[in-house]
């Protein structure tokens, strides 16, 4: 064991509902972990603050999987005030599956989010309990999105000037929320693979963190879907936008400041991977992502190329053994779930769009990861190799980039 386990028992959500609820075990019992390691900066920073902090108020079956909901007044909540749930898929394995769902991201000048929680499991690809999926019988905590932030947000916006919030990022809140759910399900998994795709895939980047906090000796196999941390070459005041709505500046470690100097935040991957031996990351994209690329990060698909080439490629560089990517060639946005309700969900009126959001969306291309591959290596099989350990077929896999769309 590499930390050092002090019990602080997490009792604040017990205290505020009263001796009654008091009196129940705690949700989740913390630790100061060593100096040194990711869950002793997670610990520093107070992005731990959330654990255990908020009870379930519903609990229901679908017969696939459980779902907790939660009651927004005790800090998990969507982003215009909704409940906030999560799900589980309890099997005989000892291997866990935490899942990120994607959804967009919400600030002052750009919102195009999902706004409820759904309930269950989507039977999407990398979700789906068949054969062909290389996960297929791990337990899986299922994380919805819906606070606009990330997963990483602590703030409340009063977008109307009125002076009460109506915009609230409680994505870490959610985050934790969810985790501790899964730690009491799953407290001692052999394996942890953390994914998510487009805003989950970012996510996974931040909640890192928290799931080595939660999970501080198990090997970790983070799959990032086209959120690999690109943002703007340059533009550090577009990501500080970002950061300080959302309230996610406790995720920049002090000793970090080139993790966001040049305008991304994959540097905090580096940062990860220098200090975290028993964690690994896939690192998969299209070349010209039209999603992240031109909606969201209002680019263009050649400055996206040469950042993710750039970026991943001084990364792979840095650990080849760790950081591997599977990028291939096109604009298409996600690659593990092939359908586009594994990212936004089957309640196409929760999401809330921009002006002209619809004709956006109707170009979005999804991919499946049973269908793309690179150097005929199916990204379904390569996942598989990675979580195996299987070093000779997870390979880095880079394709040639074809014609630059037009833009």
């Amino acid at each position: 064991m590499r930390t050092t386990s002090v019990p602080i028992l997490v009792a604040l959500a017990g205290l505020a509902l009263g001796a009654c609820e008091a009196e129940q075990p705690p949700l989740y019992v913390a630790y100061v972990p060593d100096e040194g390691t990711p869950e002793r900066i997670a610990y520093d920073r107070g992005l731990t603050r959330h654990l255990g902090t908020a009870r379930p108020v519903e609990t229901t079956s679908d017969g696939d999987s459980t779902t907790f909901t939660f009651d927004p007044a005790d800090g998990p909540m969507c982003m215009r005030g909704r409940e906030f749930r999560a799900s589980v898929r309890e099997t005989e394995s000892e291997d866990l599956l935490i899942f990120l769902q994607g959804g967009g991201a919400c600030w002052s000048a750009f919102c195009l989010a999902v706004t409820t929680a759904p309930a269950g499991i989507p039977g999407t690809d990398l979700l789906r309990d068949e054969e062909r999926n290389p996960l297929a019988g791990w337990d899986v905590l299922y994380v919805p999105y819906c606070d606009g932030s990330l997963f990483a947000g602590d703030n409340e916006i009063d977008e109307d000037g009125d002076g009460a919030p109506d915009r609230f990022h409680h994505g870490l809140a959610n985050l934790s929320a969810a985790l501790t759910m899964g730690h009491q399900r799953f407290p001692s998994p052999r394996r942890v693979v953390l994914a998510g795709s487009s805003g989950g895939g970012y996510g996974t980047i931040l909640a890192a963190f928290l799931v080595r906090y939660v999970y501080p000796d198990v090997p970790i196999f983070v799959i990032d879907d086209a959120g690999l941390g690109v943002a703007r070459a340059g533009d550090t005041a577009f990501l500080d936008t970002l950061i300080d709505e959302f309230g996610a500046r406790d995720f920049l470690p002090p000793d970090c400041a080139e993790c966001t100097s040049d305008g991304h935040i994959i540097g905090l991957v580096r940062y990860l991977l220098d200090r975290d031996p028993n964690l690994h990351v896939a690192a998969i994209s299209s070349w010209y992502d039209f999603v992240i690329s031109e909606v969201f990060l209002m680019s263009t698909p050649a400055a996206f190329s040469a950042a993710i080439e750039e970026e991943t490629g001084a990364l792979h560089e840095a650990h080849p053994d760790r950081y591997r990517r599977f990028l291939y060639d096109g604009r298409a946005h996600t690659a593990l779930l092939g359908d586009v309700t594994g990212i936004v969900g089957r309640d196409l009126g929760s999401v809330e769009l921009p002006e002209g959001g619809l004709s956006q969306l109707s170009r979005i291309e999804i991919m499946s990861m049973h269908d793309v591959s690179v150097e005929d290596v199916v990204l379904a099989d390569w996942v598989g190799a990675m979580v195996d350990g299987d070093a000779e077929r997870w390979r880095d896999l880079v394709a040639q980039r074809g014609e630059l769309p037009s833009e």
